[in-house]
């Protein structure tokens, strides 16, 4: 998981949160990808072929068709959503590395994140939700180039809900320019 440690350098080289344990996690991403994958392609088969057997109308060709391009999008966008759920968005710092982890860690108080790893390139805090077993894992990776680089994940159920990414970055950099222009 991500508090056992980031891997700076590939994530400095991909642009997407690389960390140690990762390996499991996209072994199971694929097979999650792959299952309604699948899943799809044996059902607009199916849909495809029912709806065109025995004289069909123009509306069963629109069926056959609309139907099933309809479920592949879908589990496309899904597909898509857990594929690029490790890339990183980024905001602008004006200040130092050091003043801008402290003030950092001040916003993060301000929102209430606990803390779990502060280390020299990177933070990560959990932000909890509603219920015990909602939590989420929000990272922040400082680099050299003046920018804080941010990724949000949500542990431990992460293929069921949404991380609330937007809702945390927007959060976050809505609470350091808050504190930075004081």
């Amino acid at each position: 998981m991500i508090v056992e440690g980031i891997d700076y350098n590939r994530t400095v080289e991909t642009n997407k949160l690389v960390y140690k344990g990762q390996t499991f996690e996209k072994v199971t991403s694929y097979i999650i990808m792959l299952i309604p994958i699948s899943m799809t392609l044996v059902l607009s088969y199916f849909i495809f072929k029912t709806q065109i057997e025995n004289n069909p109308t123009k509306t069963d060709y629109f069926i056959a068709i609309f139907i099933p391009l309809l479920i592949m999008t879908l589990v496309g966008l899904f597909c898509f959503s857990i594929i690029n759920r490790d890339k990183l968005k980024e905001f602008e710092i004006k200040e130092s590395k050091s003043k801008a982890v402290e003030k950092i860690l001040e916003a993060a108080k301000n929102l209430n994140w606990k803390s779990q790893v502060i280390a020299e390139h990177y933070l990560v805090f959990e932000t909890k939700f509603e219920f015990v077993k909602d939590r989420q894992t929000v990272t922040l990776i400082i680099f050299p180039d003046n920018r804080i680089y941010f990724n949000s994940l949500n542990f431990l159920n992460d293929y069921l809900k949404p991380s609330r990414f937007d809702e945390n970055y927007q959060e976050l950099k809505t609470e350091y320019l808050k504190i930075e222009n004081k």
